[in-house]
């Protein structure tokens, strides 16, 4: 007899999806887990500036490996806490969809940038002023917007990066309802909904959670390492965001 898993889980997973939603506030709790998350990265990024590891292109992608971790500890005790708070979860054999022969199912509560020059023109003879509507050469004139350039090049730089680390953190946010829906899943009722394999097959909370977030951590890592590039390129001397900022408003 063939066992129908892969459709009975999606069928529980949007179910208690939707449970969650209607009996919590999954995206307001995420935050909060993102927002401790920052603090760990920002803690971490300290304590490696302090061992000695100057480098914002290394530093602030292994802060972030710590942070991940952090991340990962907190969503153990989201799990936990949800479990414990249950005691005796009530029956759910509604929110089944398929054979589950063996099993007895169960759910919990739950713009443009730009140099110019200087134009002008001569009195009364205006062909001339056509044909040269600047009196500065061009190699001081593009002397001029290399430093402009340069000017922007810092503060761009800490624009994309804090707008990067919003989107990634918001998209967490946005997975959440999911995310916690598959946690609880895998972390609580694993072991009533899929007595029938063998431990070894069950899926565990962890490989869960790593397969839902690790790829947009990985780009997170990869965007702050180049980030950390450019910000040295553009600051040698810096060390941090704010060396940074204070470079450029010094120059």
């Amino acid at each position: 007899m063939t066992t129908k898993l892969p459709d009975s889980r999606s069928a529980l997973l949007a179910r208690l999806k939707r449970r969650i939603e209607s009996e919590s506030w999954p995206r307001l709790q995420m935050t909060a887990i993102v927002a401790l998350t920052a603090g760990a990265g920002l803690a971490a990024s300290f304590a490696l500036l302090q061992a000695g590891i100057d480098s914002m292109a290394l530093r602030y992608p292994l802060a972030l490996v710590c942070a991940y971790l952090f991340f990962l500890s907190l969503l153990w005790v989201w799990l936990r806490t949800r479990d414990r708070n249950h005691g005796d979860p009530p029956d759910l054999s509604e929110c089944v969809s398929g054979d589950f022969s063996a099993a007895t199912p169960f759910c919990g509560e739950g713009g443009q940038f730009g140099g110019g020059g200087a134009s002008g023109s001569f009195d009364g003879t205006p062909g001339p002023a056509l044909v040269a509507p600047d009196a500065l050469p061009s190699v001081v004139r593009q002397a001029g917007s290399a430093v402009d350039a340069d000017e922007l090049a810092i503060p761009l730089v800490v624009l994309a990066l804090l707008l990067g680390m919003a989107l990634a953190s918001l998209y967490i946010v946005y997975l959440a309802p999911v995310l916690f829906a598959e946690l609880l899943l895998d972390g609580v009722l694993a072991c009533s909904l899929y007595r029938h394999l063998r431990a070894d097959d069950r899926p565990h909370w962890l490989a869960t959670a790593c397969r839902r977030t690790v790829v947009p951590f990985a780009l997170t890592a990869l965007f702050l390492c180049l980030t950390g590039f450019a910000l040295t390129a553009c600051a040698p001397e810096a060390r941090t965001v704010g060396e940074a900022i204070a470079y450029a408003n010094a120059h």
